[in-house]
């Protein structure tokens, strides 16, 4: 059984330990149970550290591959200071195991108190370099966007673009098409006034043959007069020849 002095107000502390066979059991006890619920907690804290590191490095892989390499390096990093952090933590348990054992009465203060310390540094150390991790990540993720962002704009102007030259084609080509029937048209029409003119020609031959016939003084001012018809005739046939050539070269059958 232990036994404690109060000290007054004024006085410092002062705790003396008396140690007995009942009370070294349940120190003993008490070590055991709080060493299996600190390892437990060491072994869940560096699952969750691994965890979250192959959870950054695969996302920083899908973000851009030029991070892969200092991702690896980083988590290498981590894992080899966290584990040093995790043997100095296990070294503070087993210091905190042996003062409980040698003071059982303050098992339940000094020794938790070692353990605490001793899992707030690695935790401090996982939750830093995780953070920086993740906002490494994020500053990878945000260029990654950024240019994606950038890539679809060009993809929508070069769209906007296309549509345009589109329209422009199509209407360019109902303009040629109207433009081709157009000249079909004025062909047919040319070739009609070609038949007609050919059909003028022949009978203003057929009358200059008959007026050379005739007897008189004035048959000589009507051929002049059936030449002229003739020669104008022909000179309108020799211009719609020439149009109809050119529609022809146009790759257009008249």
């Amino acid at each position: 059984m232990a036994t404690t002095t109060n000290p007054s107000p004024d006085e410092p502390k002062n705790t003396t330990l008396i140690l007995t066979p009942d009370i070294a059991s349940e120190a003993a006890a008490t070590a055991q149970k709080w060493l299996e619920d600190a390892a437990g907690q060491a072994l869940v804290l560096k699952q969750d550290l691994l965890v979250a590191v192959r959870a950054a490095g695969c996302r920083l892989l899908a973000a851009s591959s030029s991070g892969v390499q200092q991702t690896k390096e980083t988590v290498e990093w981590i894992k080899m200071e966290y584990a040093t952090r995790e043997d100095e933590m296990v070294a503070k348990i087993k210091e905190g195991i042996a003062i409980a054992a040698a003071h059982p009465n303050l098992s339940s203060g000094i020794a938790v108190g070692v353990g605490l310390v001793a899992f707030k540094a690695p935790r401090r150390f996982l939750i830093h370099n995780t953070r920086r991790l993740f906002v490494s990540e994020e500053f990878l993720l945000s260029q990654a966007e950024a240019k994606v962002n950038q890539l679809r704009q060009s993809v929508n102007s070069v769209k906007n673009d296309i549509k345009k030259f589109e329209e422009r084609a199509s209407k360019a080509q109902n303009e040629m098409e109207r433009g081709r029937q157009t000249l079909i048209e004025t062909g047919s029409k040319i070739q009609r006034e070609l038949r007609y003119i050919n059909k003028i020609e022949r009978e203003a031959l057929g009358l200059k043959e008959f007026i050379s016939e005739l007897p008189g003084r004035q048959v000589s001012e009507y051929q002049s007069q059936v030449s002229g018809l003739i020669s104008k005739v022909k000179q309108d046939r020799n211009v719609l020849g020439r149009v109809i050539s050119k529609i022809a070269n146009y790759g257009i059958s008249v």
